[in-house]
């Protein structure tokens, strides 16, 4: 080989370093590859406020350190109540997991990170399915009970509301989770987010070459990124001012261009979800804090005046 042609391999070969010197890690990967994944999607403000409502779902036990048996999210809907996707609480054999194997962090921005008086974690008690679901119909959730209430004094844990109106086209919601970075790689550390548009469910058919489509469709309308769920977001919710309308269901594509994600409906099963937390935690959920305690006292003092009365023999 010549000596110049040494020097010119030289020169080629050096140039994609130096150009990716002056950039930060994000900057560098992006721009190798442009598109960009529900993980490595934004970091800002409003990932801790939205980090509020989402709650990681994680085996009983860690392998080697905290969070690292992380597999999928979740999102708060009441004191003792989470809920995600049903595939999460699948095993392989497709038999509903024991509650007992399963654990839920809250109150948490970075997953491997345990912050005493804000990480919240507490074990499940109960789970269900809808009577209906199948591995691939839209009524792809389920709900969590949870053997501790999550704590109403901790300023980074919030409950997330069922929606009055189904998603319109042309809603626009952030999806949030600890997916993977991209397709086959690791889980991020931080929270991340990614904004989305809700789509016509016939151009979403469309969009993806098939007959019809039953859930809610959305897509970021970003031209030059491909903002998707990826592995390890599944259950993760889709929000619009602190209302869940979505739940990350079927995965279509892990930062494919110009693809639509696919979430279950949550409104069209508001009323299921509604009623079960209703019947199962009982109604003193539906009594404000102060008359609870009052109800409490009052029993309290008329059992206390019944022992009373016995004990002199007025009754």
């Amino acid at each position: 080989m010549s000596s110049q042609n040494l020097l010119v391999l030289l020169v080629i070969s050096f140039f994609p370093i130096y150009n990716c010197l002056g950039d930060s890690p994000r900057n560098a990967f992006s721009s190798l590859n442009r598109v960009k994944r529900l993980s490595d999607g934004d970091f800002d403000e409003d990932s801790i406020a939205l980090s509020n409502y989402c709650v990681s779902l994680r085996s009983r036990s860690a392998e080697k350190f905290f969070g690292d048996n992380h597999f999928c999210s979740g999102v708060i809907l009441a004191p003792m109540f989470v809920m995600t996707s049903a595939h999460c609480l699948i095993n392989k054999r497709r038999v509903l997991i024991s509650s007992r194997v399963l654990l839920i962090v809250a109150g948490t921005l970075n997953r491997l990170k345990y912050i005493p008086n804000r990480t919240f974690v507490t074990p499940v008690t109960h789970i269900w399915l809808p009577d209906s679901f199948t591995m691939r119909n839209k009524q792809d959730f389920g709900l969590l009970k949870v053997k501790n209430p999550f704590p109403r004094n901790n300023e980074h844990i919030s409950i997330a509301r069922l929606p009055v109106h189904p998603p319109l086209p042309g809603l626009k919601c952030k999806v949030m989770g600890w997916g993977r970075m991209y397709k086959g790689g690791p889980l991020a550390s931080y929270m991340l987010y990614i904004d989305v548009q809700v789509i016509d469910s016939e151009a979403c058919a469309k969009w993806l070459r098939v007959p019809s489509v039953e859930h809610v469709c959305a897509v970021d309308s970003d031209d030059l990124t491909a903002q998707q769920p990826c592995g390890g977001d599944w259950g993760a919710p889709m929000l619009h001012n602190g209302t869940v309308y979505g739940i990350v269901t079927i995965l279509a594509g892990c930062g494919v261009s110009h693809l639509p994600s696919l979430y279950t409906n949550v409104h069209s099963n508001a009323n299921w979800i509604h009623e079960k937390i209703i019947s199962s935690a009982g109604s003193i959920l539906l009594v404000p804090p102060l008359f609870r305690y009052l109800s409490i006292a009052l029993i309290y003092v008329v059992t206390l005046f019944n022992f009373v009365m016995k004990y002199n023999g007025v009754m």
